[in-house]
């Protein structure tokens, strides 16, 4: 049902009007990875990634219909009542080496700017990012039916998850094929020094990408200082903004809020969904966030609010 109210709205041409009533906001697209077209039904592929196709068509829609600009002068500009209308940041959360060999070629041709937050842990050491790891040894079906062989991520600290995957990964690790290294691989440290500062900026993501709520208060003050300190060395740029991983109400809180103040952290993004206006907490932005099944139509709807419209009338509605 939504499907069908999201194409009537973009051939009634909707959107213009949703663009007009909220001008003023800033939305912000949370974007994780582009994939090549041929491998998006593969299932291995997360689903939070985009095809470099859609991704294009995405970008071609925000040339025509937007204010694309980089994430930091965005915010200030939203603070200081300047901010244009259609205004529109572009971000990526981890560190896939396919932000820069699959989205930065068309984020150069449409000359758009995005911010790459990175979990800096796995840029050093090349392995997978952990919920990754996950992933492909869930579909492996190497827990052979026991109760559970897996701690669940989002609930546990880090390392004790990782322990329980341990030797699972070490067995599948070795029969990953070349389309599903390149596709699921961070990039290197070599790639982050190399890329284009004019058009890409990086940017914190806690060190080993755990999600801050699980773990001691001393490891969560330890993943925001490594990681903040890792990109500003690499990058030899302030890097000034960061992404809370998983991000969702309860997963970070005031303290760790100061603890960017402390590192001179100006703005933070989120999992939270939404756009942004003022008055506005520059340390708990909301995003929207991008995935495969973001089509044309729903890319539409999800940018300009339509989406958090049907959203909320739903909850009501339920209530």
């Amino acid at each position: 049902m939504k499907d069908v109210l999201y194409k009537s709205f973009s051939r009634a041409h909707s959107d213009q009007i949703a663009w007009r009533l909220g001008s003023r906001r800033l939305r912000i697209l949370c974007y994780h990875g582009v994939c090549l077209d041929r491998l998006a039904s593969e299932a291995w592929v997360p689903s939070f990634l985009v095809t470099q196709s859609a991704f294009e068509s995405q970008l071609q829609y925000l040339q025509k219909n937007a204010s694309v600009l980089p994430l930091s002068e965005a915010v200030g500009r939203l603070q200081d009542g300047t901010l244009p209308s259609r205004a529109v940041s572009i971000t990526f959360d981890d560190g896939y080496a396919n932000n820069l060999y699959l989205a930065y070629p068309l984020l150069a041709k449409y000359q758009m700017h995005a911010t790459i937050f990175l979990s800096s842990a796995y840029m050093e050491s090349g392995e997978f990012f952990p919920f990754l790891k996950l992933r492909l040894i869930k579909q492996s079906d190497r827990c052979d039916g026991a109760a559970p062989c897996l701690l669940e991520y989002k609930s546990n600290p880090l390392d004790s998850v990782m322990r329980s995957a341990e030797r699972s990964w070490g067995d599948i690790k070795g029969h990953l094929t070349g389309d599903q290294f390149q596709t699921l691989r961070p990039m290197t440290v070599a790639e982050v020094r190399g890329a284009d500062s004019c058009l890409i900026e990086f940017a914190a993501h806690s060190h080993t990408h755990c999600i801050l709520r699980n773990e001691a208060r001393e490891r969560r003050r330890e993943e925001i200082q490594l990681s903040v300190a890792k990109v500003r060395e690499w990058t030899g740029r302030p890097a000034n903004l960061f992404s809370y991983p998983n991000g969702e109400l309860g997963d970070f809180d005031g303290l760790d809020k100061q603890a960017l103040r402390e590192l001179g952290i100006q703005a933070a993004v989120t999992g939270i969904h939404g756009a942004n206006t003022k008055p506005f907490d520059p340390l708990a932005l909301r995003r929207y966030p991008l995935t495969l099944g973001h089509d044309d139509y729903r890319f539409r709807a999800e940018v300009t609010g339509l989406r958090t419209v049907l959203e909320s009338i739903s909850r009501r509605l339920t209530a």
